[in-house]
């Protein structure tokens, strides 16, 4: 292993075992808490010491956003800091998200100095007093995996590892490190090493041999099973074992409120989106790392399905009510737990064979029900089914979509596994945006899209985004789902009080988001290209105008839609 330089300070410590750990960059947004880092990033600048490269991220949404995606497109754990307790608070939104959707982020915020005075970084502005908290770590505590605060300087190796270390550990997820600003300050001992991993990263634990061989004896009795999985890996490996089981099989797979897609829309397979049809008749239904695999109160098992759950941690564990039924509970990394429920399984059998032959003719006329459906929204305001459709049609199989309140999945064509990012079930809006940023950040080569609705862009802090996509050079194109309203609150009202008044007023209160602003003068603002679209018959020639621009100019493009309201 190549030697790493000695550092001199407890911060250049924490970016050196940062980047010994595979962190490529450090999502930032700084205040008067990172002087030693600043100070640290030039010294190591001159001395070509190993860092993580330093992102300025005006806007602490962005920071973890960004972190999320390129995580997402990756699989690499990543680094962030932010500024003391007002930065945390404006980050936790995003490390909800990434709680949620399970992304190794290593958090960090600064925090207010400890002295008032005879330290190297004792408080001297009056924002210290201010800042000041008893407990800044409860901020995120609920939403991270491990948090704790820097004492000492000699501490940061085994606080780095342990930190990286539980966030990669399965199953992923944030952790948290407070920084006060005197032990970030302090000289690192000369006599400790610096480049000497302490702890390595546990292997996913593979599932029970006899738990998986009554999942395969349930699996050949069924008649009628169905897959359902909502989640899978940056590498795609859930995808491939879940494709080749129901193909061996001809088990139909419904992708039910997809966090990132599995399967290729056009897959032999793929049942769609809505497993309310499929779970009437299904009598067994294997559900794989599915957090929420249906919503009891509108459509749930009716035919008394034997139920097999396969995820990391079945019980979702850190959900506090959660009580979905399960016959089998099958603790494993999904795709080894899939691949191993192969192993030994017939092939070609004639029962498998006639069900395969039957969901692949079900499956084809729903795609073509779905997109002669799709069609007939060009009109002005256009569908958004109308949207998904032009969009398919415009990228090429390589280009990923970050989804947030933005087109419907089933409109989409995907040509493979982890093309599709949609909003972690936590919620936190403005979360598409910066992800593609990230996404983008990864690979400046692959087109990034942001979909997203008009009030998730307003969300995104979209004055930052713009800058960070001009500044980094980073081509993506951010479509707007222009209808002016809060549609998921007016969707939510509609459906709690179906009969109720507030649906039959044209304009619900609490939903409006008219006027809205300009949001292509927005993006020009940071010299990005723009075009608004008011009539679908428009959108494929503007799609092709804003991915030449992208391609020929390396610069951010946004499309704003005149769309219809969704039921």
């Amino acid at each position: 292993m190549k030697k790493y330089p000695t550092p001199r300070t407890a911060a250049e410590a924490l970016l050196m075992r940062l980047k010994l750990h595979g962190v490529d960059y450090l999502f930032a947004n700084a205040g008067t808490d990172f002087a030693s880092i600043i100070e640290g990033y030039v010294r190591g600048s001159e001395e070509e010491m190993p860092f993580p490269k330093p992102l300025v991220v005006p806007h602490e949404t962005a920071v973890v956003a960004m972190a999320h995606g390129y995580y997402l497109t990756t699989g690499k754990p990543q680094a962030a800091m932010v500024h003391v307790n007002v930065g945390l608070a404006n980050s936790l939104c995003g490390i909800l998200n990434a709680a949620s959707d399970n992304i190794p982020l290593f958090m960090m915020s600064g925090r207010t100095p400890l002295t008032e005075d005879n330290h190297l970084g004792s408080r001297n502005t009056p924002i210290h007093w201010g800042q000041e908290m008893r407990d800044q770590g409860s901020i995120v505590r609920e939403a991270v995996k491990w948090d704790y605060e820097l004492r000492y300087p000699e501490q940061i190796c085994d606080l780095v590892d342990r930190g990286m270390t539980i966030a990669m550990a399965a199953p992923r997820g944030p952790v948290y490190l407070s920084l006060p600003r005197e032990p970030l300050a302090k000289a690192w001992p000369e006599e400790k090493l610096i480049d000497n991993k302490i702890q390595s990263i546990p292997y996913s634990p593979s599932p029970d041999e006899s738990a998986c061989n009554f999942a395969q004896e349930l699996l050949l009795k069924a008649q009628h099973p169905l897959i359902i999985c909502q989640r899978g890996d940056p590498k795609g490996e859930l995808s491939e074992a879940i494709a080749t089981l129901s193909e061996m099989l001809g088990i139909p797979v419904v992708e039910s409120f997809p966090l990132q897609n599995q399967l290729s829309s056009d897959h032999p397979m793929h049942s769609g989106f809505n497993a309310g049809p499929l779970l009437e008749k299904s009598d067994l239904v294997l559900i794989v790392n599915s957090q929420v695999p249906w919503i009891k109160s509108i459509k749930g098992p009716t035919n008394n399905p034997t139920l097999i759950h396969i995820a990391l941690d079945p019980l979702f564990t850190n959900m506090p009510f959660r009580n979905f039924h399960s016959d089998l509970s099958i603790i494993g990394d999904p795709a080894k737990t899939i691949n191993r429920l192969k192993k030994g399984l017939p092939k070609n059998s004639q029962s498998a064979v006639l069900r395969y032959e039957k969901v692949k003719q079900e499956n084809t006329a729903r795609r073509i029900k779905l997109k002669e459906i799709a069609r007939m929204g060009s009109g002005s305001p256009m569908s958004p089914e109308f949207v998904g459709l032009c969009l398919s049609d415009a990228l090429d199989d390589e280009a990923v979509i970050f989804n947030e309140l933005g087109v419907p999945i089933n409109s989409l064509h995907l040509s493979g596994p982890n093309r599709l990012f949609s909003t972690p079930f936590s919620g936190g809006l403005g979360w598409g945006f910066p992800a593609a940023l990230g996404a983008s950040l990864a690979d400046p080569n692959r087109l990034a899209v942001a979909c997203i609705g008009d009030g998730s862009y307003i969300f995104a802090n979209p004055v930052a985004c713009h800058q960070i996509a001009e500044s980094m050079e980073l081509p993506v194109l951010i479509i707007i789902m222009n209808n002016g309203i809060w549609n998921a609150v007016r969707r939510a009202a509609r459906n709690v009080y179906p009969e109720g008044s507030a649906i039959k007023k044209n304009e619900m209160p609490l939903t409006s988001l008219n006027p809205l602003p300009d949001f292509c003068q927005i993006a020009a603002a940071s010299r990005g290209w723009s075009e608004r679209v008011e009539t679908g018959s428009e959108l494929p020639d503007a799609l092709m105008r804003a991915i030449n621009i992208i391609k020929t100019e390396k610069r951010h493009a946004l499309l704003e839609l005149k769309v219809s309201i969704p039921n």
